[in-house]
């Protein structure tokens, strides 16, 4: 019973935690770096999905796939945020 209790205070808290602070980014949507100090500045990546939690990292992250751009990681935390912009996704993440 403890066990069940103490899963659904989890449960409760992490969707609170959604709603208090919501992705920017959705399913979709195409991004690019604002910031020249990014490996990928320049670049545009497609926002594949926002995941709650990922092997080795802690926090919620974004899974991103990049049409041109030969990435070593396609798993950022969302303080990817902070240093992103949405841009036309037909113009920019659309693949050939």
């Amino acid at each position: 019973m403890k066990k069940l209790i103490s899963m659904v205070c989890f449960l409760i808290l992490a969707s609170c935690a959604e709603v208090l602070d919501p992705p920017k980014y959705q399913f979709g949507d195409c991004i690019t770096p604002t910031d020249k100090a990014y490996s990928w500045y320049g670049e545009y990546a497609k926002v594949e999905a926002y995941v709650q939690k990922a092997k080795g990292i802690s926090g919620s992250s974004y899974v991103l796939w990049f049409p041109n751009y030969k990435s070593n990681n396609n798993i950022f935390v969302k303080d990817i945020e902070l240093s992103t912009k949405k841009v036309d996704y037909l113009k920019y993440c659309d693949a050939l």
